[in-house]
């Protein structure tokens, strides 16, 4: 019986085949399934329409912030944060299950922080073995020299075009702020933001009441937002 000789090239093609099926089912982005029929208009997570705004500078982001102003940005020259964030945070925490009588308790963790600055090699490989379940963090350029961090879907990246969905400024969590606070060394990014894209985050994270004009409650969460952007990590104001 003879036995079937491979080529290297065929050999290549298998493990390039085989790498790619055990991404596909433990690591390929799947936040698709959340966008499936989501539309078009102002919610978090649709497809933009002409009354959203497009932030251009950091004075945008205060604005939109205070004035609950739904909001996107462009999504090229994107820079990745270090960090990662479980895609669906319900489940983050301690996990125990019973198998063959046998007692087994999983750690999830809502945050992966990454080394930075951190290697191609090693950001590369977190990311793919990651990114089925986690999501990244980027700053996002704006017009006047500044930085807003976004979060969104990872799988946004791979579809074409340049428009992001439909997004909301939101306070920072202090897993989020630890990581724009080393960010800010190199970026001209505020610590206090997020654009937060993510269309089934809001419900974990609801936004402020809508204030639609500058008054008095507007110039006195300002103020408070000022103070949070001055203290120190860790602290409460």
């Amino acid at each position: 019986m003879e036995h079937k000789k491979y080529s290297p090239l065929s050999i290549l093609k298998i493990v390039c085949g085989v790498a790619f099926a055990f991404w596909l089912m433990m690591g390929a982005p799947t936040g698709w399934i959340y966008d499936l029929g989501v539309g078009t208009g102002t919610e978090q997570g649709q497809m933009p329409d002409q009354s959203v705004s497009v932030v251009h500078t950091q004075d945008d982001v205060d604005d939109f912030f205070f004035q609950t102003t739904p909001a996107t940005v462009p999504k090229e020259s994107l820079i990745r944060c270090p960090l990662l964030r479980l895609r669906d945070s319900e489940y983050a925490g301690e996990h125990t299950h019973l198998n063959s009588q046998t007692k087994r308790t999983v750690v999830i963790s809502e945050y992966i922080p990454v080394a930075y600055p951190t290697g191609p090699i090693r950001s590369f490989l977190l990311r793919f073995l990651a990114s089925g379940h986690y999501n990244g963090y980027y700053l996002a350029p704006l017009e006047d020299g500044s930085y807003v961090c976004v979060y969104f879907d990872d799988y946004l990246m791979l579809r074409p075009g340049d428009e992001l969905p439909t997004g909301y400024i939101r306070y920072t969590t202090t897993e989020e702020k630890t990581m724009l606070h080393q960010m800010a060394e190199d970026y001209e990014v505020d610590p206090v933001y997020v654009l937060d894209i993510q269309n089934h985050v809001r419900k974990l994270l609801p936004r402020p009441p809508r204030n639609q004009g500058k008054s008095k409650q507007y110039h006195q969460l300002k103020q408070l937002c000022n103070k949070k952007r001055e203290a120190p990590v860790g602290s409460s104001i």
